[in-house]
């Protein structure tokens, strides 16, 4: 067949020489998934690394060359950003860490190379976060408009304060208290986490590289939303390719314990060594084989699909069936079920409505002064 498909996308990934049998029509199916899944630059990376850049079409050349160069872009515009966000809330918090991708772009390691992000994560102490919201304010970043409900969820039971735009720059950053939302009951201990972190050589706290690890990992196989779920396996399986030493792998599963999260940690490992066939040390994998789940053929029947490129061009059969039974999955594992039919039959109402009486019925109207 002359489709591309996920598997061969994958493997390219692990066998980049297989790249050399694509046709005309496949090269132009694997730009356009990977542009989706914002990978162009990490294959990019991948082909110049194996020595077949040269190899590939030239009208295809040209589209990784350009990911590159917004790749590049993008991790300077992170480094701006970050320096801006430092000095904006500078002595207003017991620690500010860059989280996600800007925090790989900050490590100035191999995962920040080729990362594209969409908005920038940081990881403050709770008693802090308000007066930051409040002096961020003040240099011009402003909270989008948001229903009363939804505005209740992130300050009562989320992970994070209402994301905040900056009025001329249009950058988004999230602002977290914790990795994991509070109603959840799995949140963890913060301040504890933090102390996983190193200061960069540029002067930012990030994440140390098993922490890094740790929070990929939980962002992937706790949340519900996996539309880049690919491109998130791959930075599990780059941290722990690039960073495989014994202290390494000791720290990630000390975490994984004393955050509770071992199961994710399990996942993790198997489904990045199934797709990447990434080297886990034995002593790892007989380590975490004890939390392996009661109901390991459902969790395959999922993540074998989910984890797989999303792009209409390659998605494997019962790609959608796969995809609502995660959304439940992510559900149920963040919100107790009672407050799950509360948030739903609440957001189900307010989209009806707003369908019907527009998206602005539920906006809050600024009061205007008397005459």
């Amino acid at each position: 067949m002359d489709s591309l498909s996920a598997d061969l996308v994958c493997r390219i990934f692990v066998r980049p020489e297989l790249s050399l049998s694509l046709t005309k029509k496949q090269w132009q199916q694997l730009i356009l998934i990977l542009r989706n899944q914002q990978l162009l630059a990490r294959y990019s990376a991948l082909f110049k690394q194996a020595g077949l850049f040269d190899s590939i079409p030239k009208q295809t050349q040209r589209h990784f060359l350009n990911a590159d160069v917004l790749a590049n872009n993008h991790k300077k515009q992170v480094l701006f950003e970050a320096l801006e966000l430092k000095h904006e809330v500078e002595g207003r918090q017991q620690y500010l860490i860059f989280l996600k991708g800007a925090g790989y772009s900050l490590s100035n390691s191999s995962i920040g190379q080729t990362r594209i992000y969409n908005d920038i994560d940081i990881l403050t102490d709770k008693k802090s976060i308000d007066g930051i919201e409040k002096k961020l304010t003040l240099y011009g970043w402003q909270s989008e408009e948001l229903t009363e409900h939804d505005e209740k969820y992130y300050r009562k039971w989320a992970h994070e304060i209402p994301p905040l735009r900056h009025g001329i720059r249009g950058t988004v950053v999230d602002i977290h208290h914790n990795i994991v939302p509070i109603i959840s009951g799995r949140h963890i201990d913060a301040d504890q986490f933090a102390k996983h972190s190193v200061i960069t050589k540029d002067g930012f706290q990030i994440l140390s590289y098993a922490a890094m690890t740790m929070h990929s990992l939980i962002h992937l196989f706790f949340n519900e939303d996996v539309k880049k779920g690919y491109r998130d396996l791959i930075d599990i399986h780059t941290l722990m390719t690039d960073h495989s030493d014994d202290e390494y792998w000791e720290e990630l599963i000390n975490l994984a314990r004393e955050s509770g999260f071992e199961l994710e940690l399990f996942l993790a490992c198997r489904y990045s060594e199934k797709f990447f066939a990434t080297k886990i040390p034995a002593k790892v994998t007989k380590h975490i084989a004890v939390n392996r789940p009661w109901n390991m053929k459902y969790l395959d029947f999922i993540y074998k699909r989910v984890l797989k490129p999303n792009h209409p061009i390659c998605r494997p059969n019962m790609f959608g069936l796969a995809t609502f039974l995660i959304l439940l999955r992510g559900h149920f594992q963040k919100m107790p079920l009672h407050i799950l039919i509360f948030h739903l039959t609440t957001k189900s109402f307010i989209g009806m409505t707003q369908a019907l009486l527009g998206k602005h019925f539920f906006t809050k109207e600024l009061e205007q002064d008397q005459p």
